[in-house]
C-alpha cells in the first residue's frame, strides 16, 4: 500500500477508535445515571447500594473521561504522522492505576450480579436490570476492544513510523493483561450472557 493509504487508513482507524471512547464514556455515565436512581428512597436501606457497584466504577468514569479528552485533542488535529501509542502506553504503565481499576471491578462484579439480581429485582423492572447487565458487559469487553483498535493501527503502521514500536509494546501489554485475567473475564462475560 502506498504511503499515503497507510496515514489515510490510520487516521479512519484512530477516528473509529475516538467514537467507540465517547460511545463508552457515555455507557459508563448511563450506568452512574442508574446508580443515582437505585440510591433513591425506594430501595430497602438495608443493604448498602454501594455493593450493587463495583467500587471501581467512578474511577474508571474519571479515567475514561480523561482519555476521551485525550484522544480528542490528539485525532481531530491528526498530523501527517498521528501518535496513538504514547496515550496507551501511559495509560498501561505500572505507575497508573488503570488496568488495576479494570481487574478490581472483574473480581467485584460477580458479587454485585448476584446482590442485583437478588435485591433489585423486586425494587425496579426487568428492563432497568437488562440495561444494567448490558453496561456492564460493554465494561467487561472494553479492554480487549483496545487490543482490536490497536492492532488494527498497528497493521497499517509502517515500522520506521515513530508509533510502530510503542504500539507494539501497547498491544503486547494489553494482551499480557488479558491472558493474565482471562479466567475472569470469562467467568464475567458467562455471567452476564446467563443473566441476560
Amino acid at each position: 500500500l502506498n504511503h499515503y493509504l497507510l496515514e489515510a487508513k490510520r487516521q479512519n482507524i484512530a477516528l473509529e477508535l475516538l467514537e467507540s471512547e465517547r460511545k463508552y464514556v457515555i455507557n459508563l455515565s448511563l450506568i452512574l445515571k442508574i446508580k443515582a436512581t437505585l440510591q433513591g428512597p425506594d430501595v430497602k436501606r438495608s443493604t448498602k447500594e454501594r455493593s450493587f457497584f463495583p467500587n471501581s466504577l467512578r474511577f474508571l468514569v474519571q479515567q475514561h473521561v480523561d482519555l476521551l479528552h485525550a484522544l480528542q485533542e490528539r485525532v481531530l488535529s491528526w498530523p501527517r504522522q498521528g501518535i496513538l501509542g504514547d496515550i496507551f502506553l501511559k495509560l498501561t504503565n505500572d505507575e497508573n492505576n488503570f488496568l488495576d481499576y479494570y481487574v478490581a471491578y472483574l473480581r467485584d462484579l460477580p458479587e454485585c450480579i448476584s446482590l442485583i439480581h437478588v435485591v433489585i429485582l423486586k425494587e425496579v423492572e426487568e428492563e432497568i436490570k437488562s440495561d444494567l447487565y448490558i453496561l456492564f458487559f460493554h465494561i467487561v469487553q472494553r479492554i480487549p476492544e483496545y487490543l482490536i483498535h490497536l492492532q488494527n493501527v498497528l497493521k497499517f503502521t509502517e515500522q520506521e513510523h515513530p508509533d510502530y514500536y510503542l504500539l507494539l509494546v501497547c498491544v503486547q501489554r494489553l494482551r499480557v493483561f488479558i491472558s493474565h485475567y482471562s479466567l475472569l473475564f470469562q467467568c464475567n462475560e458467562d455471567l452476564l450472557i446467563q443473566k441476560r
